[in-house]
């Protein structure tokens, strides 16, 4: 075990990435890394009679070839045959048939709700004969996981905090109130700029802290935040983005699971993308330019596809008249805020919103990106524990420092928000470094990029998938464990 810092060398990493990683080990990445512990120490499939065929499927297809679906919970095995999930499919990424263990992320993602747990006891359950069960992985290390969590919340670190609440949404105002300004002033390019990232992106901070339930601890009053700043702030539906974003947080960078992986053919990640994700036609030359694209082109052309489409056709169809009138209310009184102080016409005025909705993309798809899509990812018929999937899959960015906190929305700290997602952001850097001692103590390889060199990381990536891809074109590529 050690604490390293590097700084212009190598990135050690405790495992071998199944997509391109030269950018991080040959590119010096900067970096500090906690422990090197190997992932795979004291792990195998709990579960061996799950065979190759669950690398061909979505877990919803493999859920369907059991008669009966189980999750286990604490030591108690749960019939979920009949149940039907309020979060959707992701019911069926921790299903104990396929060999997982649900206790810490039901845990994690149902902290706040009494509901949850009533209706988990409903649910037809028995417990888990001690004599013939598997061990769970890192049971040790997520027992010492639990007491810690246990002292936090002691601490009051999942206390939520009026006075931040208070002060998030006068930024939120203070932010709409300069970009108008500046867009009165004509000054077209700043006020676009100021819209978009310090508006609308941190209307996106603040949906995400409210799917999450952690900035108020109300669920109504969370999920109320979400439906205004995901729908006025993006026109986007904070429902749907919590169906997609709810798996990637169940299990980050596991293929045919994580939605963040799932994107070609707009951008890939990982070597083997084009032939993992669902089957899709694929452009080498687009792929080929996708350093030079993502940010400008395809986060920008995604908000727009959730705007214009995925999101308003999901609140139809789930009859979500509270996020559509949100989302209405950002195409309508956003544009005429900019004709009103302008004098534009209603196009130019909707030209002028339209171009702050595509910064705004371009912002925060890419700043997502920096906090894990550059590392491992786990084959789909592996099962990781709790911890270990925030620790080895993501990373922390800068968590001392205070303006990257702040150009984040607190984001930065994505290992700890993985392991606690209902835990107030700005709680988190604090905890980053309250962890390091226990990712000592088991010999975690938790890691702590800098600002720039998640940037460096995330770009390399993208350099380098796309120059396998346009030199060796669709392949089947051999993946090697996570």
């Amino acid at each position: 075990m050690c604490v390293e810092t590097t700084e212009g060398t190598s990135r050690t990493m405790a495992n071998e990435r199944t997509s391109s990683s030269s950018s991080l080990s040959e590119g010096g990445t900067p970096t500090v890394t906690v422990g090197m512990g190997s992932e795979d120490a004291g792990k195998k499939t709990r579960n061996a009679s799950v065979t190759a065929w669950t690398k061909e499927l979505e877990p919803h297809a493999i859920a369907k070839t059991f008669e009966r679906r189980y999750v286990t919970i604490e030591g108690v095995e749960y019939d979920v045959t009949d149940f039907k999930h309020p979060g959707g499919s992701v019911i069926y990424y921790m299903l104990s048939n396929t060999g997982a263990d649900a206790t810490e992320a039901f845990k994690e993602f149902h902290y706040r709700s009494k509901k949850a747990r009533k209706a988990l006891a409903a649910l037809p359950h028995k417990p888990v004969d001690a004599a013939t069960r598997e061990p769970i992985e890192d049971e040790a290390m997520l027992k010492d996981f639990a007491q810690w969590r246990k002292e936090l919340e002691r601490e009051g670190f999942f206390k939520p905090s009026p006075a931040h609440v208070a002060y998030r949404f006068a930024e939120l105002a203070a932010m709409f109130a300069l970009g108008t300004a500046l867009m009165h002033a004509r000054w077209h390019v700043a006020s676009v700029i100021v819209y978009s990232c310090f508006f609308g992106a941190r209307c996106g901070w603040v949906q995400h802290e409210g799917g999450h339930n952690s900035l108020t601890g109300n669920i109504w009053w969370d999920k109320r935040i979400q439906a205004f700043a995901a729908g006025f702030g993006l026109a986007s539906s904070g429902d749907m983005w919590n169906n997609m974003h709810n798996k990637h947080h169940a299990t980050p960078q596991k293929v045919r699971h994580d939605m963040d992986l799932d994107t070609t053919p707009t951008v890939a990640f990982f070597n083997s993308a084009v032939e993992e994700n669902r089957p899709r036609g694929f452009s080498k030359l687009w792929l080929r330019l996708q350093a030079w694209t993502f940010v400008p082109v395809t986060s920008g052309m995604v908000l727009f596809f959730w705007m214009f489409v995925l999101h308003p056709r999901n609140a139809l169809r789930r009859k979500s008249f509270e996020e559509a009138a949100w989302m209405f209310s950002a195409h309508v009184i956003r544009t005429a805020v900019i004709k009103a102080v302008t004098g534009y016409s209603w196009i130019a005025s909707y030209g002028l919103f339209a171009a702050t909705m595509w910064a705004s993309g371009c912002y925060l798809f890419a700043h997502f990106s920096t906090s894990h899509t550059h590392l491992d990812v786990v084959p789909s018929d592996k099962h990781l524990s709790w911890v270990r999937y925030a620790v080895d899959h993501t990373i922390d960015i800068n968590p001392n420092n205070s303006v990257v906190n702040w150009l984040m929305g607190y984001l930065n700290c994505q290992v700890i928000h993985h392991l606690f997602p209902d835990m107030p952001q700005f709680r988190q850097p604090e905890v980053s470094r309250r962890f390091v001692p226990f990712a000592k103590k088991w010999n975690l390889n938790y890691k702590v990029l800098t600002y720039y060199g998640a940037w460096k990381a995330t770009f390399g990536n993208l350099n380098d998938v796309g120059k396998h891809y346009y030199v060796h074109g669709s392949q089947r590529v051999k993946s090697k464990s996570a």
